[in-house]
């Protein structure tokens, strides 16, 4: 019985040679070529920034993560929701009351 139980055994495709080494692009000559293909009128094929949906941010934002009770965090979901507030909306609102007191 031959190889792998077939006559004659089977044949393998042949290994194919390594590829050479590309060599480095000139950075002064790429630099000249995108310059005259801007002359001529071409451009880039690169995609736009893609930016995220939803309204724009007016200010730097950050994040907050504060474990807690989990009687505390449903209390305080429960005060935004009922006056229709975002979580930092309603944070910044209680805030604002505390700095009013003070």
């Amino acid at each position: 019985m031959n190889k792998y139980g077939f006559s004659g055994g089977i044949d393998l495709p042949q290994t194919t040679p390594e590829r050479p080494d590309r060599r480095k692009v000139d950075t002064e000559s790429l630099s000249q070529a995108v310059q005259a293909g801007n002359e001529m009128g071409f451009v880039s094929r690169e995609p736009a920034r893609r930016t995220k949906p939803g309204p724009k941010q007016r200010e730097a934002q950050d994040k907050v993560s504060i474990p807690g009770p989990k009687r505390v965090t449903d209390a305080f979901r429960t005060f935004c929701r009922e006056r229709d507030l975002t979580l930092w909306e309603g944070l910044e609102l209680l805030l604002n009351d505390r700095e009013g007191r003070g």
